[in-house]
């Protein structure tokens, strides 16, 4: 099995965090990871960044906060899921190396 990187992700698109995950996913699949990433506050308005779309189609499994996404009258898209803080929890508990953007 596949060492996992869980990564959470909670500032906005124009915050620099944008470019640090896209390319810290980039490079972990390279290396042959499972990326996996978490969206809430700010974070879920990535939903809109085409590049986040693109990894999706490289491999990266992508959970946004339904509640935040509700909150922010952010619509659904169809390459991420939505979930909740229970998804979030088993991220933590299922990553070898998990790293937090606020």
């Amino acid at each position: 099995m596949k060492e996992k990187l869980g990564v959470l992700l909670t500032t906005s698109p124009e915050n620099e965090n944008t470019h640090t995950v896209i390319k810290l996913a980039e490079t972990a699949l390279g290396a042959g990871k499972q990326v996996e990433m978490f969206l809430m506050c700010d974070g879920v308005y990535h939903v809109n960044d085409p590049r986040l779309e693109e990894l999706t189609k490289k491999g990266v499994k992508v959970v946004v906060c339904a509640q935040n996404c509700l909150e922010r009258k952010v619509e659904r898209k169809p390459f991420v899921l939505w979930g909740s803080q229970y998804d979030l929890a088993l991220l933590i508990n299922e990553a070898e190396r998990f790293l937090s953007f606020n």
